[in-house]
């Protein structure tokens, strides 16, 4: 049964998603530690870069477990697929910060609900954006 559920796309998408959030939150706990980061701005920096590095771990997982069928070709990997992944995940950023959020937000939606569907939106956003137009 765990073999027929492992085959199953959405499941190995939602269990990559959980890799590599982890490694984002321990990469950032990582590099804050390491370097001894105390200053906002420092820690902010550090924060974006983790997020860079853990965007671009992120895709390599996914294109491994989730949508392995294409090709590896290097040129079609740096110059069209890792773009679009970008893209996929600002559009995610951008509809979470400047659209549900405030709009839940407004309507009286307590914040941890606000934001849980905001993840399962974006959730949604990246599956189909990654299904169609980048892997």
């Amino acid at each position: 049964m765990l073999k027929k559920l492992m085959r199953n796309r959405i499941i190995r998408f939602l269990i990559c998603g959980i890799i590599t959030a982890a490694f984002n939150v321990l990469l950032l706990i990582t590099l804050l530690e390491l370097l001894k980061i105390e200053q906002p701005l420092h820690r902010n920096i550090v924060n974006i870069v983790s997020i860079e590095i853990s965007l671009l771990f992120s895709f390599f997982i996914y294109r491994i477990w989730v949508w392995s069928e294409g090709k590896w070709n290097f040129r079609n990997i740096c110059f069209r697929q890792i773009p679009m992944y970008h893209i996929s995940y600002g559009l995610v950023i951008v509809v979470r910060s400047f659209l549900l959020f405030p709009i839940l937000d407004w309507l009286g939606i307590n914040y941890i609900i606000n934001t849980l569907i905001g993840i399962l939106v974006g959730s949604i956003i990246n599956y189909i954006f990654s299904e169609k137009l980048v892997f």
